[in-house]
């Protein structure tokens, strides 16, 4: 940026310079008599002029660009600080494990991705499977793996969504039911299913339980769960 702004005032001074040139020899040639020292002096005396403003308008600008980046760096600290804070306080918050009695009375809406799958666990153990918790990276869209009395196993995989599911979390999860060697796959979601989600779904056998169907099972699983 410094040559730019060295360029800037070069031109300064070349247009200074020529305009006070202009000016001078309009009045040194309308004053008749005068001594063509006076002419010299017009010449030398614009080019000095030029010079010293071109100069001027160089630091100007830099010291204008100085103080902007200073800014813009203190800005930046400060946003950083922000978001480092905020991010300590989340990690405090999310470090704080929810019991199975806090995540049976928690909306469903307020659980994180975790806790719903530690839900629909809790869920489909009172249902008689035998559930594995998968999750994590590598985990193929499974996050938990079930198996009924016929010993067969159903891959699952939970979403704790507000946005509907597409048909792309369907095609991970076929492939997931695979890796798995399980015998069928639903996928279980607080949300809805794109058609696209369901059309695949269809033609691949694996069942999609939408948010209104998740929410009237757990309604009354819980009803029973508070009568024992």
């Amino acid at each position: 940026m410094a040559r730019t702004y060295y360029a800037e005032g070069r031109q300064v001074a070349y247009v200074l310079r020529g305009l006070f040139i202009i000016v001078g020899l309009t009045i040194y040639f309308k004053i008749p008599g005068l001594h063509w020292g006076y002419l010299f002096g017009i010449l030398l005396g614009s080019v000095i002029i030029g010079e010293i403003f071109g100069t001027m308008w160089t630091r100007k600008r830099r010291q204008k660009k100085k103080g902007k980046s200073i800014s813009e760096k203190s800005g930046r600290n400060s946003v950083a600080n922000t978001n480092n804070g905020a991010r300590k306080a989340n990690a405090r918050t999310t470090s704080k494990k929810l019991t199975d009695a806090q995540i049976l009375q928690a909306d469903v809406d307020t659980l994180s991705g975790t806790d719903f799958e530690r839900l629909m666990e809790l869920y489909y153990t009172d249902q008689g499977y035998s559930v594995l918790r998968v999750g994590g990276s590598g985990d193929h869209e499974v996050d938990l793996i079930l198996k009924g009395k016929e010993g067969y196993k159903i891959a699952v995989q939970c979403k704790r969504w507000k946005r509907d599911v597409g048909n792309d979390i369907v095609l991970r999860l076929k492939a997931g039911k695979q890796v798995h060697g399980c015998y069928d796959a639903w996928i279980v979601t607080t949300s809805n299913f794109t058609k696209a989600a369901k059309e695949a779904a269809d033609s691949l056998n694996i069942k999609l339980i939408n948010g209104v169907a998740l929410a009237n099972r757990l309604g009354r699983w819980k009803s029973q769960k508070q009568k024992k």
